[in-house]
């Protein structure tokens, strides 16, 4: 479990200097959606990108019929909340640490902002993505995609695995 915790420190270190592949982006997202991606800090940015392409392996690789560009387009999206409080890495480290080393208990302290987009970006990322009329299909994978309570939704159960992943 800590090797994984360290990659994705490096990984969030790292996208730092690696540019957007936007040419991606348009395969799954319009000019909209792409901007309201753009919302995101870079290194969340890199993360959405690798559970896309993730998610997208996963169906292919596993035969698994759920529809492509829903999937690509829920994987970029799905953490659209963090658009509205963003936390740098160090925040993102901490409060992830404490998260492990409390079973979850920090979040009652949910009147800290850093704690609070930790735990509650996918709610606030539903009602963000729900202005813009996505099914609910759609809205459930951003709402559920950590807290995925056996909804039968193929596109939620693929990305909550990948962004586990990432």
């Amino acid at each position: 479990m800590s090797f994984y915790r360290v990659k994705q420190f490096l990984w969030a270190i790292g996208s730092t200097f690696k540019k957007v592949d936007y040419d991606y982006l348009r395969k799954y997202l319009n000019e909209e959606e792409i901007k309201l991606f753009n919302t995101l800090k870079h290194n969340e940015k890199h993360h959405c990108i690798r559970v896309c392409k993730d998610s997208i392996s996963m169906k292919e690789e596993n035969n698994i019929d759920v529809d492509v560009m829903k999937l690509g387009k829920a994987a970029l999206l799905h953490d659209i909340g963090k658009s509205k409080f963003k936390l740098n890495v160090f925040e993102k480290s901490i409060v992830v640490l404490l998260d492990k080393a409390t079973n979850g208990k920090i979040n009652r302290y949910n009147n800290i902002k850093q704690i609070d987009i930790y735990y509650n970006h996918p709610k606030i990322g539903e009602k963000i993505l729900r202005k813009y009329n996505y099914d609910e299909e759609f809205l459930q994978v951003i709402k559920y995609h950590h807290n995925n309570k056996n909804t039968n939704n193929r596109i939620l159960d693929i990305i909550s695995i990948c962004d586990d992943k990432n």
